[in-house]
């Protein structure tokens, strides 16, 4: 496994600012959430299911992941028009919530075939399951879409930004053991670098509150470097496993110009030269693009070439048209309920997320999204990103 980037290797804990770090919870507060959200969708009529997903392991740092379902031709609830329940809340729920209709969620398999669901209010939802041939091409396709929002860009960028959300890194570096897990059951591959750094991450969420705050974020940096180097291994590893078994693209390159969520695809891809493009392009730019395999860009292709308002997004920012054929039967049904989740977003006007990989599409449907689009679009400007850079890095050394 490729660690020899001289950038990445010299990063130190004194160098960066930290904010959002963990506050020490109980598995009651959490439990407090819930009945709160019991409540509030006890006096609305709308409400159909509130389901949450993955499981809150470390109170404090844990996050509840919510799924809202909705009756057929229901309005937005009031509660939801708001990005938080209440503060009381916000904390623990952390992220918006997905908000989606009870036909959705019985197809929810399609998307997120490993999640495990727990209802929490409301009716049970009939959820369709998968033949085992279906799962695993949906498995190969999550991780697919995993890729391409998350490796290595997650740890990446936060690194060579020198910010770092503590709470958000340490969510985010607990999704790769996930992955792994669902990569090894679908090719029977594992390795101990990806066991290790589970272990490490599972270790350090454990401990964060009863370690010196200097030794905990020496540890965070230290793991978020290794996560980089870790992820670009597996994208090597999962990119030569998919191309026995996906269509190659007959392109030289292609880039995905999404908001906030920028791919270069390129043949003859390896984890050493794409680290130092993906580097030096956030030096001279401050933007930050992703250099992934080719091979990736395939089911991103597919997504353009269905109908829709997520489709047409996808379409408009790639660099040539794609042409794609044979695409199977539950990669079409997962790019329509893509699709399916953005449009219904855009009729109910909410702020929430529009879909689970919206790469980069923002709802600007109603007032309020207007103007959280158009934020998003100024401040997504090379030039403004540059001087907001200087002024962060120069304010963070002037004495107080």
């Amino acid at each position: 496994m490729f660690t020899g980037n001289k950038h990445v290797n010299q990063f130190k804990a004194s160098e960066f600012s930290f904010y959002g770090q963990p506050v020490k919870m109980s598995v009651k507060d959490y439990e407090n959430v819930y009945k709160n959200i019991r409540s509030l969708c006890s006096q609305n009529k709308g409400v159909l299911s509130v389901y949450t997903f993955g499981e809150a392991e470390v109170p404090g740092i844990s996050d509840i992941d919510l799924i809202f379902v909705l009756k057929d031709n229901s309005s937005l609830p009031r509660f939801l028009k708001k990005n938080c329940l209440d503060s009381a809340s916000n904390y623990i729920l952390f992220h918006p919530f997905f908000i989606v209709p009870e036909d959705f969620m019985e197809n929810i398999a399609y998307i997120y075939p490993n999640s495990r669901l727990n209802l929490i209010y409301g009716k049970k939802i009939r959820i369709k399951k998968l033949s085992k041939k279906d799962l695993n091409l949906v498995y190969m396709q999550l991780i697919n879409d995993v890729i391409l929002r998350h490796y290595p860009s997650d740890f990446l960028n936060v690194l060579i930004s020198k910010r770092i959300n503590t709470r958000m890194c340490l969510l985010r570096l607990n999704s790769l053991h996930h992955t792994f897990n669902l990569f090894e059951r679908i090719s029977g591959i594992k390795k101990r670098k990806w066991a290790k750094i589970s272990d490490d991450v599972k270790e350090l969420r454990e401990k964060w509150f009863d370690l010196p705050d200097k030794a905990a974020k020496s540890n965070l940096i230290g793991l978020l470097k290794t996560a980089v180097y870790v992820s670009l291994d597996f994208v090597d590893v999962y990119s030569k496993f998919l191309e026995s078994k996906s269509p190659k693209m007959k392109v030289d390159s292609l880039l995905f110009k999404g908001i906030k969520n920028r791919i270069s695809f390129v043949n003859e891809w390896n984890a050493a030269d794409s680290l130092s493009e993906m580097i030096g392009h956030y030096s001279k730019h401050k933007n930050f693009y992703s250099v992934l395999p080719m091979i990736l860009s395939w089911q991103l292709c597919a997504y353009s070439f269905a109908k829709g308002a997520l489709s047409s997004y996808i379409r408009k920012r790639l660099s040539i048209k794609c042409s794609v054929k044979n695409i199977s039967q539950p990669l079409m049904k997962r790019i329509h309920i893509l699709n399916y989740q953005v449009e219904y977003a855009m009729k109910l006007k909410h702020s929430h997320y529009p879909c689970f990989f919206p790469l980069g599409f923002k709802n600007t449907k109603g007032i309020k999204n207007k103007m959280i689009y158009t934020y998003i679009f100024i401040t997504d400007n090379s030039i403004l990103r540059r001087i907001l850079n200087y002024t962060r890095t120069n304010l963070r050394f002037i004495p107080i």
